[in-house]
């Protein structure tokens, strides 16, 4: 749980399941950048994880989508739910109880079925993926395209996975040794050069912006993931080079796809994913040391897992 600040660990009251819920009891939950900045923000009271999965009490694993949606504003009927009032409100890990215990009370609309031969460790890989079929989804990006990923955190290096799950070629740009070898085992290209179609910054910093600008052709593509921690000035390259600056927020789903289901795909496909890319796995009793793990990148970690 997030404390002021703090990450403690505490004996939280049994889930007793109602007829609205399904208990699920997790096996995997990833530590996510946005958690880390949350608790440096104050976050208190909720019991963080958003990324995570399970089983189910009949022997299903599954992942959870962790954001909700009411179903009847103005998003949720254009069949937008990442847009909901409630999107962030109602999701778990951040307005309500997520993944980082034992057992996770959850809106049965929220799971997503896991394939056989997926490992019931690696199902909290689904939600990061899903992040990175949104984006891609957004981006409108083809095979024709000459694809940027900057920055190889978990959110730049599943967006690698889910693009060349699609057939893509990309290259990407990535400070530490241990990202380097990651993106490359993951089929990415580290020879950067200029004039991309579509650049995806998974960083998400003035520098990386900067640098995303720089390298877009002119009337490309520049795909944002996720949030500004700090804000970010927009310079007159972006104007210039009438670059079509496009946010993406979580994942959606309607009557014909699902960002989340497309992302269990890509992982039971890239068998050797969770290889890749989680680099630490702990017991839930570790969940703090886990936290200063996954802050410092110098150390080697991309994905920390904890596993209740």
């Amino acid at each position: 749980m997030s404390q002021a600040g703090q990450v403690a660990l505490i004996d939280a009251p049994d889930r007793v399941v109602d007829d609205a819920h399904v208990l699920v009891s997790v096996t995997s939950a990833g530590i996510c950048g946005s958690d880390l900045h949350m608790v440096a923000a104050g976050m208190s009271g909720v019991i963080l994880g958003h990324e995570f999965g399970g089983f189910l009490a009949d022997g299903t694993l599954v992942a959870v989508r962790p954001t909700g949606e009411c179903g009847e504003c103005a998003p949720c009927l254009a069949e937008r739910p990442q847009l909901c009032r409630v999107a962030t409100s109602a999701g778990y890990g951040i307005g309500v109880d997520g993944g980082l215990a034992d057992h996770v009370l959850v809106d049965p609309s929220r799971l997503v079925p896991i394939a056989t031969g997926v490992s019931p460790r690696d199902v909290g890989l689904v939600e990061p993926i899903a992040v990175a079929v949104h984006g891609i989804e957004r981006s409108r990006v083809t095979a024709h395209d000459r694809v940027l990923v900057i920055g190889a955190g978990s959110i730049g290096l599943v967006t690698v996975a889910a693009l060349r799950h699609r057939g893509i070629e990309v290259d990407v740009v990535a400070r530490h040794p241990h990202q380097r070898s990651a993106a490359e085992a993951l089929g990415a290209s580290l020879d950067v050069s200029r004039h991309y179609d579509v650049v995806f910054d998974a960083v998400c910093t003035q520098e990386a912006v900067d640098q995303a600008v720089h390298l877009c052709r002119p009337g490309g593509t520049l795909l944002e993931f996720g949030l500004f921690w700090s804000p970010v000035s927009l310079t007159n390259s972006l104007l210039l080079k009438e670059i079509t600056f496009v946010p993406s927020i979580y994942y959606s789903h309607d009557h014909a796809r699902s960002d989340m289901a497309e992302a269990a795909e890509v992982l039971a496909a890239r068998t050797d994913l969770a290889d890749i890319l989680v680099t630490h796995h702990l017991d839930l009793d570790a969940a703090v040391r886990a936290f200063e793990v996954a802050a410092d990148r110098r150390a080697g970690s991309i994905k920390v897992h904890l596993h209740p």
